[in-house]
């Protein structure tokens, strides 16, 4: 037991390092101001969000870009509340063109289907999508606009960021998502991209119809992003590019139960078996071994007084050392420096920390093991993993 935790925990520790490394080497989008120039079709699908769209379209009303350059077009996924009532009202006075359209079912995946129905109708030559729980930021177009003069790619995925009210659900679900961020942002700094988040994404519409949309895995409920960045990456390699930048950062709403949240890992966890890329899979293979380790090691420590300092001693490191990779996440591009400073580095936020470094091995086993039974419920559906 403790000579496979030490081999675990050392490829662990590589595993984070190769992270921080790429971290460092990701650069940062140039604060040099750039004209407008880039043209927008902003995809909103949604279901049963009449509760967070309003906060959406007054983010998207705020936005600090040229009301003819861009457009928002909102998928109805059949709304079994007042959504459509609520994103009505909310979009009255609006400067930028818009449109509200029902989605049409063809697949196994809802929110592909919306998404493929609102690139068909779209206008303009690039496709940002975010979530109907997301809030974006006033400077939001500008910088992809930035990144599009810059480099040139063919696609942009962007950082998210989980609010918090304080709890300990919704912090951990915030250091769970700078974890993946750091992950994803690590990846992209090592020429290697995986990870990107759906609520924060932009691609050419002609690369999308070349590809036919998603064709070939919409079969699988989840994974617009990431499977679409798969097909970008094998087609075009070197085209797809990490925001790095305050100014592109999305806030998204975070679950308010923990069985919601488990929930959503499972449906998260479904598509990775799915991608084609070896990396994710031995990444998360390996995160899962070393979670696993340690829930077992909470057993052992009552049977030998020995392994029992060895385990709360690499019990100890890892949550030193998640926590330092969390905070480096924050601070690297996911949140305001005087935000970072007064709110991320806290006593509160800390313990909050440390307590979700304690939760995350059984949560992370609990995922997989649900994940195997077969399926998960979303949005009032229920699908097979």
């Amino acid at each position: 037991m403790m000579i496979s935790g030490v081999l675990l925990f050392t490829i662990y520790l590589v595993l984070l390092l190769a992270i921080w490394i790429g971290m460092i080497q990701l650069k940062s989008l140039s604060s040099k101001p750039v004209s407008p120039k880039t043209n927008f079709s902003i995809v909103v699908p949604f279901r049963n969000e009449a509760n967070n769209l309003t906060a959406l379209v007054t983010s998207l009303k705020q936005l600090d870009y040229p009301a003819h350059f861009f457009e928002v077009i909102f998928v109805d996924d059949v709304s079994k509340d007042r959504s459509v009532f609520v994103l009505s009202q909310a979009l009255e006075g609006c400067v930028f063109p818009y449109k509200i359209i029902r989605s049409k079912r063809f697949s196994n995946s809802p929110k592909k289907d919306a998404i493929t129905l609102a690139v068909s109708e779209a206008k303009h030559p690039w496709i940002l999508t975010t979530d109907a729980d997301c809030k974006v930021p006033v400077t939001w177009l500008r910088a992809f606009n930035s990144i599009i003069q810059e480099k040139h790619p063919n696609m942009v995925c962007g950082p998210v960021y989980y609010h918090s009210n304080g709890s300990l659900v919704h912090a951990y679900q915030q250091c769970d998502g700078l974890s993946l961020q750091a992950v994803t942002m690590g990846g992209f700094g090592l020429n290697r991209p995986f990870l990107c988040n759906g609520a924060n994404l932009g691609y050419k519409k002609d690369l999308f119809q070349q590809l036919k949309g998603f064709s070939g895995n919409n079969h699988i409920a989840s994974g617009d992003d990431i499977f679409m960045m798969e097909n970008i990456q094998q087609l075009a390699p070197n085209t797809v590019h990490f925001l790095k930048s305050n100014a592109a950062v999305v806030t998204t709403q975070p679950q308010k139960k923990w069985r919601q949240v488990i929930n959503q890992r499972v449906r998260w966890a479904s598509k990775t078996a799915k991608q084609k890329n070896w990396l994710p899979k031995v990444v998360g293979g390996l995160v899962f071994a070393t979670n696993l380790w340690f829930v077992f090691g909470w057993i052992f420590v009552f049977f030998s007084l020995s392994f029992r300092y060895f385990f709360l001693f690499l019990f100890f490191m890892k949550v030193l050392i998640d926590g330092i990779i969390i905070l480096l996440s924050a601070h690297s591009c996911l949140v305001n420096r005087k935000v970072f400073r007064k709110k991320t580095i806290s006593a509160k936020f800390i313990f909050q920390m440390a307590l979700s470094g304690f939760l995350y091995p059984f949560i992370t086993v609990t995922v997989f093991v649900l994940s195997l039974l077969g399926g998960y419920k979303w949005k009032g559906r229920r699908y097979k993993t």
